[in-house]
């Protein structure tokens, strides 16, 4: 009796280019209107990856940090996938 295995099709999720956005702030005398964080587009499944590859590289990866909700800010800033919603939080 000769038996045959069939693999398992895995789909994994198309990747997206991502620019991650910062929304803006004020706080002791300093502000910054919104900001792009990273300077060329990082390939992942969601901003979530996107997020989690640049800090793991960043040099400030201390300053990032992912809240129970999911989301992700930078030196208490949200972050964000676009220009417009990253203004519309703060500046």
């Amino acid at each position: 009796m000769t038996t045959t295995a069939t693999q398992a099709r895995q789909d994994t999720p198309s990747e997206t280019l991502w620019i991650i956005w910062a929304e803006g702030f004020a706080a002791t005398g300093e502000s910054e209107t919104a900001w792009q964080l990273n300077e060329v587009p990082i390939r992942a499944t969601s901003l979530d990856d996107a997020v989690h590859q640049y800090s793991t590289i960043s040099d400030s990866r201390h300053l990032f940090h992912r809240r129970s909700d999911g989301t992700w800010t930078y030196w208490g800033c949200r972050l964000f996938d676009n220009e417009s919603d990253a203004r519309g939080a703060f500046g």
